[in-house]
């Protein structure tokens, strides 16, 4: 009863974090979706959903302390910030000849999956959510070892419940594609390359306000 009940759980807070997301992997899986179809949108979603994977089994096996701490997120803040800043502006400054030249290149298969996984594990708020969420499913289990895999049965059902959903945005991302005109799709391009900017901006806000807290500490 209990593994039904953690599975039914995890469902629940799967639907609830896959609609509600909506950070730089979710428009860099749209974006992929439409330019590339179902397949290189799936194995976008498998780069991302085993983002996921690592960062929750990293918190499940003892390393959320870790997480967080003020130095860890300030280093991690900062890489991330730089790496979605950069995707942004060059999302957003490409020109339309070389956006079509872009476009009309066959996709590497190897190069979607791990742009996927890149693009997720660089969002420190994925770090700071599963913190939160292994804290969250954990109140009202003991340390027996038969709650610690209940616990890991609601994870992983939360884990496929967004992978599923993931791969509806997909369909729809692609269905969408289809109905666009190049010039259409340029200017989505050059939107989701600006909402990219902007998060990375918001990044760099946090990354400038953990630094200005730590620094007192260098002094001590």
């Amino acid at each position: 009863m209990d593994w039904a009940l953690a599975v039914i759980r995890g469902i629940g807070y799967g639907l609830f974090l896959g609609m509600m997301s909506f950070g730089p992997a979710f428009f860099a899986l749209i974006q992929v979706g439409m330019q590339g179809g179902k397949k290189a949108g799936w194995r976008m979603a498998t780069g991302i959903f085993l983002a996921d994977l690592v960062v929750a089994l990293a918190c499940f096996y003892g390393l959320a302390g870790l997480f967080s701490t003020p130095w860890f997120q300030l280093v991690f803040s900062g890489f991330a910030a730089s790496g979605i800043l950069f995707m942004g502006v060059r999302g957003f400054v490409v020109k339309y000849r070389n956006f079509i030249e872009n476009l009309q290149k066959p996709m590497n298969p190897n190069a979607n999956l791990l742009q996927g996984f890149i693009v997720n594990l660089m969002n420190p708020f994925v770090i700071l959510l599963w913190v939160g969420i292994l804290g969250a499913i954990s109140v009202g289990h003991d340390s027996a070892i038969d709650h610690e895999y209940t616990i890991l049965v609601e994870m992983m059902s939360i884990l496929l419940t967004v992978f599923t959903l993931d791969l509806g945005k997909v369909y729809l991302s692609d269905y969408i594609g289809k109905k666009l005109n190049l010039r259409i799709y340029y200017y989505f391009n050059k939107y989701v390359g600006l909402l990219l900017v902007l998060i990375g901006v918001y990044y760099a806000y946090h990354f400038v306000k953990l630094l200005i807290s730590q620094v007192p500490a260098l002094f001590q």
